[in-house]
């Protein structure tokens, strides 16, 4: 069973795209910091800006500043990385291997950052293939933010996201971004579920 405050250490970008089905220019996540699973469900994840995002030709001439709608989507994806790690321990739990899936995502992420690491396992592959099709997280269904303060390129956005409901079908969520420790945006989210891993 995985305990209440076990931290795991989280990956970079081609991991983020195997586990949510965003892409560039619309993928706002690109590292997974640390997360936990099991009693307490948590998540750091962040996004480097640059000035080169094609967003800043039109918002703002003159005045570059990264659009409010975009720190809440990239909440948004956080959350959702958060649910389809949580659906990936489930699925190992109901294994009797409640870490198989994340010991082939770390190992998967070591080869894309030519770290040493053991290959991941065949069973683990094959698990993460028949999650693909699994439900994990949709459509916002409750979106209550506030907009602290402005967001600039060369600027690191750090988020963090915290499961605090799950009852019928919709799950609720705790979040913030901030940048250099100070909250940029913070509130709560919800979603249903209602759409799938998209692993390969």
């Amino acid at each position: 069973m995985t305990r209440a405050n076990e931290e795991h250490r989280g990956f970079g970008a081609n991991i983020v795209e195997r586990l949510i089905p965003h892409r560039r220019p619309f993928l706002f996540v690109d590292r997974v910091k640390r997360f936990r699973l099991g009693e307490v469900r948590a998540i750091e994840a962040a996004l480097q800006i640059s000035v080169n995002d094609p967003v800043f030709d039109g918002h703002f001439p003159n005045w570059t500043v990264w659009p409010g709608v975009h720190v809440v989507e990239g909440l948004g994806q956080t959350a959702q990385l958060l649910a389809t790690l949580d659906a990936i321990r489930r699925a190992g739990a109901e294994r009797d291997d409640e870490g198989l899936g994340l010991r082939t995502l770390d190992a998967l992420d070591a080869a894309y950052s030519l770290r040493p690491s053991a290959a991941p396992s065949e069973e683990g592959l094959s698990m993460l293939k028949e999650l693909s099709n699994s439900p994990v997280v949709g459509l916002a269904s409750r979106i209550d933010m506030r907009l602290l303060e402005p967001v600039f390129p060369g600027c690191r956005l750090d988020y963090r996201v915290e499961w605090t409901l799950e009852q019928n079908g919709v799950l609720g969520f705790d979040v913030e971004a901030s940048v250099g420790g100070r909250p940029v945006a913070r509130g709560e989210l919800g979603a249903s579920v209602n759409t799938r891993i998209p692993l390969p």
